[in-house]
């Protein structure tokens, strides 16, 4: 099963807040202050990109929220404290 990954830049505290709530009562993993993961393909994607919707304005904030095959996120490379195991092999943390 692929992963989801949300990104966000949100300038005001309290939205950015909610946001993080709304996250984690959806299953998303926090893995630093702004990047979220849970497992999931396009239907959630779109679940939550709507959810996420009602707390972004527009003009100021962004919201990414990205579809990632499970194999690609295994080859990722973490420098520093690793805050998420996609699976069982240690992969690349520096």
């Amino acid at each position: 099963m692929p992963y989801i990954v949300v990104a966000y830049d949100i300038s005001d505290d309290r939205k950015r807040l909610e946001v993080c709530e709304k996250l984690k009562s959806m299953g998303f993993t926090r893995i630093q202050r702004s990047l979220y993961i849970a497992r999931g393909g396009s239907s959630k994607a779109k679940d939550v990109a709507r959810a996420l919707q009602r707390y972004i304005d527009r003009s100021t904030d962004s919201v990414l929220v990205m579809v990632i095959p499970r194999e690609v996120l295994e080859k990722t490379i973490t420098i520093g404290v690793n805050r998420v195991e996609i699976n069982e092999q240690s992969y690349g943390v520096i």
